[in-house]
């Protein structure tokens, strides 16, 4: 008998039922670069260090899916953001680059090929398909509003929003087109595709917001893609109990939801019509002890487990200062109490 490999476990999750385990997965974030050692500001200019750092990560903790993923502003920057990149953190936006609304009109819709540093987030994302058989592969690509915020400023989008609805509907234009050019590169190297949409939880908008202003144009991406055969799935951080509905309605594959959010409300509304992934809160990957590592699994497992449809997953991407010691606590957890025989058995 064959092995089973991380692909036939999302495979069985995707058919609602189970393999020999539920499947895991992780979003890494720069917390790979520590893995290898790496520098931030290397890490975030190097797209080998990109798919070295990923490739490392994967032999040290075998998951079953592995998403090729860089930072959240890779797109604004194909758009024309500046960014600055502090040594020992994230991306960051230097300037707004529309500051002046008006500035519109003189940004272009990215060369996959040649803007900013998405072509080498490519070469990553090749790299990687060439290298693993066995797990699963995704990429990312940030949506809509997160793009909108990072071009224009988060506080001044949500203020256009009322004083300006115009402008906001024709930024959101343009930034969906950047989000369906650049993730239509990601899936010709073979990925499937995840959307991260950090920007658009309730942690930050309103419901209303949401649905207003972004939810048509999340429905017009799934879409696209579903129209060049590939599902769309989801990732939004923070808090986003009160729009599971509108996002379950999107045609989405999967909903990936962070701690903040509740992953047994989740299952209900979602009655498994998508598969749900998360959502292992990422402070216990830095501080969490033993115990409440296997807490949070145990209690993500009798969430969400029983019918399949369900990865589990840290909430969040790992910040650069968790420790390889509890990210193996998790695995063995989640290998543990994810088997078929304990999930069936309730």
């Amino acid at each position: 008998m064959s092995e089973i490999t991380g692909r036939d476990r999302i495979r069985a999750c995707l058919k609602r039922s189970i393999a020999d385990r539920i499947p895991i997965g992780i979003i890494l974030g720069p917390f790979r670069a520590k893995v290898i050692g790496c520098a931030l500001k290397d890490y975030w200019a190097d797209g080998g260090k990109l798919a070295e750092a990923t490739l490392a990560c994967y032999e040290l903790f075998k998951p079953d899916s592995v998403d090729v993923s860089w930072d959240i502003f890779m797109e604004a920057e194909a758009s024309g953001a500046l960014l600055d990149f502090p040594a020992d953190g994230v991306p960051q936006v230097k300037r707004h680059v529309l500051a002046q609304k008006s500035a519109l009109g003189t940004l272009n819709l990215p060369r996959p090929e040649s803007s900013g540093r998405f072509p080498l987030y490519i070469e990553a994302c090749l790299d990687v398909v060439h290298a693993l058989k066995g797990p699963a592969l995704s990429g990312t690509v940030t949506g809509p509003w997160t793009i909108a915020t990072a071009l224009r400023g988060a506080q001044e989008l949500i203020y256009d929003t009322a004083d300006d609805p115009l402008f906001v509907d024709e930024l959101m234009q343009f930034t969906t087109e950047v989000t369906k050019i650049l993730g239509s590169q990601i899936i010709q190297t073979g990925l499937s595709l995840t959307m991260g949409e950090a920007a658009s939880s309730c942690s930050l908008i309103s419901p209303a917001l949401y649905r207003k202003f972004i939810k048509a144009y999340h429905r017009e991406i799934v879409q696209f893609f579903r129209e060049k055969k590939t599902g769309l799935s989801l990732h939004v951080c923070g808090y986003l109990d009160p729009i599971m509905e509108d996002l379950v309605e999107l045609g989405i594959v999967a909903l990936s939801l962070d701690s903040p959010s509740s992953l047994k409300k989740l299952v209900e509304v979602s009655k498994k019509k998508i598969v749900l992934v998360g959502n292992v809160a990422t402070s216990l990957f830095v501080s969490g002890t033993p115990e409440e590592m296997e807490t949070s699994v145990k209690e993500c497992l009798h969430a969400a487990a029983p019918g399949g449809a369900y990865i589990i997953s840290s909430g969040c991407e790992l910040s650069y200062n968790a420790t390889t010691e509890r990210v193996q606590l998790f695995f063995k957890a989640a290998r543990e109490y994810g088997k078929a025989e304990r999930v069936l058995a309730g």
